[in-house]
C-alpha cells in the first residue's frame, strides 16, 4: 500500500498530497505565542490529525468526535495496492459505510477487502486482523509512541505477540496452538470454580473446612442416592387419599365418641360390681345372738324387750329382702344397658379402624408433595455432587493431558527455532543495520527465546540495544522496529511508515538528522517504491541543520516538505476551521480486533 492523497469535502480543507516514494514531511509552525492545552485536545494546526483521518478513512471504528464537531464532511483517501489505484470516502454523518472506487462497502465489508490484499491471512486467527496489523505500519495514537511494541492503546499480550510474530514470519499457528492450550486448562478451572459458588456445593464445602476430618464427596453421593432411592420407593407406593383430611375428621370424631361410651360402659360395669358385693351382704347379728349376750352378761330381759329385738329381726329381714329385690332388678336393668353400650361400642371400634386402616394405606396430597419436593432436593444435590466429581476427574486428566502437550509443543518449538535460524538472523541483521547507523558497539538485535511456561505465550520477543537507557534511546528503538518490519516485507504488502512527530521529540539532533537521512537511502535504495511519512515542528527541522550539509537539508527535507500548517490562523490549520476535537480522551484497542 502507497499513499497518495488524503483531502475533503470541504474547500478549507488543505489536502495533503504524499511522495509516491521517499519521504513525505508534514510541517508544523508556530507562528503565535498563544499558550494551548495540549494535553487533553488536538487544537493545534492537524499534523497529528492527519494519522487520525488516514485511519479514519482506513476502516477504524467510528469516532464520536467527528460526527460531533465534523457533521457533514466526508473524508476521502486515495492510495495504490499493487499498482491498482483505490479511492475510498466515508462521511462524518454514516460512518458505518465507506464508498470504495464508487461502491458501497460496509465497514465490516471494507476491512476485508483490505485484508485480503494487504496481508497473507490465509485463514482465521483470533487477534490476528487487518486493523491491528496495519496499526503497526501507522501508530494510530499518542499512547502507541511509549514502547516499541506498544503499537495499540492497552494491547495485551498475546494480541501483541501473534502480531508482531506475524509481520517477523514466524508460525503464527504454534503461538496460537499453545494459546489455546491455555486457554483450556483455564476454561476447566473457571469451571470449576463457578460450580464451587454454587450453593449446594459451596455449603458442601465449608462444612468440609468446618470440620477436622475431610469430608468424603464419594460418602456424600452414596448417602444421597439411598436417600433417593428410599423415598423414590415411598413414593411409588404411596396412594393420596384426596378427602384424607375429611376421613381423619371422622375418625377423630368418632374415636371422641368410642372413649365417651367406653367411660359409660366402665360406669355401669362398676355400678354391677357394687351391687353384687351388696347382695353378697348378710347381717350378722340375729336375735338369738342378742339375747345369747345378755344372758352372759346376766342380765335379765323382760319379755317386752325380747319381743321388741323379734319385731326388729323380722323388720331388718324384710327390709333386706326388699332390698335385694330392688338391687337385683336395678342389676338387671344396668346389664341390660351395658349390652347396649357395648354393642354401640363395638359399631364405633369397627367403623373407626376402617378409617384408620384407610389413612394408614393413604396419605394426603401435600404431604405426597412434601415428599416429592425433598427427593427432587435431594436429586438436585446428588447431580451437582456427581457433576463436580466428574468435572474434578476430567480436569485433572485434562491438566495432566495439557501438561503433556506443553511439553510436546516445548520440544517441536526448539526444534522450530533451531530450523528458522535463518529467518531469525536476516531479522536481527536488519534491526541491527537500522541502529548501528545511530550507535556504536551497541550489539543489537531481534531476540526470539521460547517461553516453555504454562502460559499463552508462544515466544519471547525482545527488540535489544544494549545500554538501551538514556534519552531519545525508546524512540531510535521504536524507528528501527517498525523499519525492519516493512523492510523485510513478511506477511504483508505495505510499502509505508507514518510517524508523528513525537517520534523527534526526546532525540538530540544528530540522532533526528541519521533518521531521516536512513528513511531518504532507504527509500531510494534498489528495493524502494517506500514511503517514509513523518509529521515534524519547524524547531524540530532546525536543529538538524547543523547535522547535515546543505545540499542534503535540501534534498532529504527542504525538497519532501508537503505540506505546511500554522497557527497564524483558523484558515492555516489542516481543517481551515476552529475546532477543537477531543478523540483521543476516549482511547481503546476494540477496533483493532472487530472483524
Amino acid at each position: 500500500m502507497i499513499l497518495l492523497e488524503l483531502r475533503a469535502n470541504k474547500s478549507s480543507f488543505h489536502p495533503v498530497k504524499f511522495n509516491r516514494n521517499g519521504i513525505s514531511v508534514i510541517l508544523g509552525r508556530k507562528e503565535s505565542e498563544i499558550v494551548r492545552n495540549k494535553k487533553k485536545t488536538y487544537n493545534s494546526v492537524g499534523k497529528s490529525l492527519t494519522v487520525r483521518l488516514i485511519h479514519f478513512c482506513l476502516g477504524c471504528n467510528p469516532i464520536l468526535e467527528f460526527g460531533k464537531k465534523l457533521p457533514g464532511w466526508v473524508f476521502t483517501l486515495d492510495f495504490e495496492i499493487g499498482g491498482e489505484k483505490f479511492t475510498v470516502s466515508r462521511a462524518t454523518d454514516s460512518q458505518n459505510l465507506l464508498i470504495k472506487n464508487g461502491k458501497n462497502r460496509t465497514l465490516n465489508e471494507f476491512k476485508k477487502d483490505l485484508e485480503g490484499m494487504l496481508f497473507s491471512l490465509d485463514k482465521k486467527v483470533k487477534y490476528l486482523t487487518y486493523r491491528s496489523l496495519i496499526s503497526r505500519f501507522i501508530r494510530p495514537k499518542r499512547s502507541s509512541y511509549s514502547e516499541y511494541n506498544n503499537f495499540v492503546y492497552e494491547e495485551r499480550e498475546y494480541p501483541r505477540l501473534i502480531n508482531t510474530a506475524f509481520l517477523l514470519g514466524l508460525d503464527v499457528e504454534r503461538i496460537s496452538k499453545k494459546y489455546d492450550l491455555r486457554m483450556q486448562s483455564e476454561k476447566v478451572d473457571k469451571l470449576k470454580k463457578n460450580m464451587e459458588k454454587d450453593p449446594i456445593l459451596k455449603a458442601f464445602f465449608q462444612e468440609d473446612s468446618d470440620s477436622k476430618k475431610k469430608k468424603s464427596l464419594d460418602i456424600e453421593i452414596v448417602d444421597l442416592q439411598s436417600k433417593v432411592n428410599d423415598l423414590s420407593h415411598k413414593l411409588d407406593n404411596f396412594n393420596v387419599a384426596e378427602n384424607f383430611y375429611e376421613i381423619r375428621k371422622e375418625a377423630d370424631e368418632l374415636s371422641s365418641k368410642l372413649r365417651t361410651h367406653e367411660n359409660q360402659a366402665t360406669v355401669i360395669n362398676n355400678s354391677v360390681r357394687n351391687i353384687k358385693k351388696s347382695l353378697e351382704v348378710k347381717p350378722d347379728i340375729s336375735n338369738k345372738k342378742v339375747c345369747d349376750l345378755y344372758n352372759n352378761a346376766k342380765l335379765t330381759m323382760n319379755d317386752m324387750v325380747v319381743k321388741k329385738v323379734s319385731e326388729v329381726e323380722q323388720f331388718n329381714k324384710k327390709l333386706l329382702v326388699n332390698r335385694g329385690r330392688r338391687l337385683s332388678e336395678e342389676m338387671v336393668l344396668l346389664e341390660a344397658q351395658l349390652v347396649e353400650v357395648e354393642k354401640t361400642i363395638k359399631t364405633l371400634g369397627k367403623k373407626r379402624d376402617e378409617k384408620l386402616q384407610y389413612l394408614n394405606t393413604h396419605g394426603a396430597l401435600d404431604e405426597y408433595s412434601a415428599l416429592h419436593s425433598q427427593k427432587n432436593n435431594y436429586e438436585i444435590k446428588l447431580a451437582k455432587l456427581k457433576a463436580y466429581d466428574d468435572l474434578t476427574s476430567t480436569y485433572k486428566n485434562q491438566l495432566e493431558s495439557i501438561k503433556i502437550e506443553f511439553g510436546q509443543e516445548n520440544i517441536l518449538t526448539n526444534n522450530y527455532l533451531k530450523e528458522i535460524k535463518p529467518l531469525l538472523n536476516e531479522n536481527i541483521f536488519f534491526f541491527k543495520k537500522f541502529v548501528d547507523q545511530f550507535y556504536e558497539n551497541t550489539k543489537p538485535g531481534i531476540d526470539v527465546q521460547n517461553n516453555d511456561g504454562q502460559n499463552s505465550l508462544r515466544f519471547d520477543i525482545t527488540a535489544k540495544i544494549q545500554g538501551d537507557t538514556g534519552d531519545g534511546i525508546s524512540e531510535v528503538k521504536i524507528f528501527c522496529f517498525d523499519w525492519l518490519l516493512l523492510k523485510c516485507q513478511r506477511n504483508h504488502n505495505m510499502r509505508f511508515i507514518f510517524h508523528d512527530g513525537r517520534l523527534l521529540a526526546d532525540m538530540d539532533p544528530r540522532q533526528r538528522a541519521t533518521l531521516f537521512k536512513l528513511a531518504f537511502e532507504n527509500t531510494h535504495s534498489e528495493d524502494g517504491n517506500l514511503q517514509y511519512i513523518i509529521s515534524a515542528n519547524q524547531d524540530t527541522l532546525d536543529s538538524i541543520k547543523a547535522e547535515l550539509t546543505p545540499e542534503e537539508y535540501q534534498a532529504i527535507i527542504q525538497k519532501n516538505i508537503i505540506l505546511e500548517l500554522t497557527d497564524k490562523s483558523h484558515e492555516t490549520k489542516l481543517l481551515g476551521i476552529q475546532v477543537e476535537l477531543d478523540y483521543e480522551a476516549d482511547e481503546d484497542n476494540s477496533d483493532q480486533y472487530m472483524e
